[in-house]
């Protein structure tokens, strides 16, 4: 951190972003991380864990609302839901937006990123103080191999796949994601970029095809992550997530019934992404 510039180390990207710092509004360490919050002439508030932007408040809905809204749209009749991580809340506040859901467990390891959120990024909180939301503080792949719960839907808002969250993604845990869902659930995460992490994303892709009746991804520009083509993992027991199967009634800034379409990799070039 300079006087007036913060540069990112993520490092699962080989480039560095540099922002201009209008203000630093915290800067603490939770019980797992670090944790910074500072305000961007442009971005607006930016959430920092470890060196890495996590959000900022001008593009976030990008992402966001794609994880979220392409399989909230593609289910018929999303009821329960769970989200492991997305301890900002932004995933939650777009769940919530729909009034078929009944119930959100949200699976959080470090609640310092919630009471961040609470306190400084409101406009992502929301969701917190909704009854049908739940929170529970311990590890996405712990929740998902013990609980005799069952979703319409699991939504993984996790950090980049390396430390903690690389467990995420191990056979084990997406075939235990697989097995909490009903009968026609769905299972959605973000894969990083297509750009710079095609090997992940194929990865995820195979493991999704061996533990769901289909596979597939749709992808979101996003300005302040490294790599921007975005990628959303989707598996699904018995829907097709290319199909939406409700009208968007819901208030989105990015999200709609012909983007939902349109966002997925046309079926040649994920053929090629498959094929290596």
């Amino acid at each position: 951190m300079t006087d007036l510039q913060f540069q990112e180390t993520d490092p699962f990207a080989p480039i560095h972003y540099v922002y201009d710092v209008e203000e630093i509004i915290c800067s603490r360490r939770t019980r797992y991380q670090h944790l910074l919050v500072f305000r961007s002439r442009y971005f607006g508030r930016v959430l920092v864990l470890d060196g890495v932007v996590q959000l900022t408040e001008r593009d976030e809905h990008f992402y966001h609302e794609m994880l979220t809204q392409v399989v909230l749209h593609a289910h018929p009749d999303p009821a329960d839901v769970l989200i492991i991580g997305g301890g900002d809340g932004g995933s939650l506040r777009e769940v919530l937006k729909h009034q078929s859901v009944k119930r959100v467990q949200m699976v959080e390891l470090d609640r310092g990123v919630i009471e961040a959120s609470r306190e400084f990024l409101p406009t992502l909180s929301t969701g917190f103080a909704d009854p049908r939301a739940h929170v529970l503080e311990t590890k996405g792949e712990e929740f998902l191999a013990g609980t005799s719960d069952r979703f319409d839907l699991v939504i993984m808002d996790s950090t980049d796949p390396v430390g903690p969250a690389a467990n995420l993604f191990t056979d084990e845990c997406l075939a235990a994601a697989g097995s909490v869902l009903k009968d026609d659930g769905m299972f959605v995460a973000q894969t990083e970029s297509l750009h710079f992490h095609a090997d992940f994303v194929r990865e995820v892709q195979r493991k999704l095809a061996r533990f769901f009746k289909i596979a597939d991804l749709c992808t979101v520009p996003l300005s302040t992550y490294g790599g921007n083509w975005w990628t959303i993992s989707i598996g699904s027991k018995v829907h097709d997530p290319r199909e939406p199967r409700r009208q968007c009634t819901v208030a989105t800034k990015y999200y709609a019934e012909d983007v939902h379409r349109q966002a997925f990799l046309a079926p040649s070039l994920r053929r090629k992404l498959i094929e290596g």
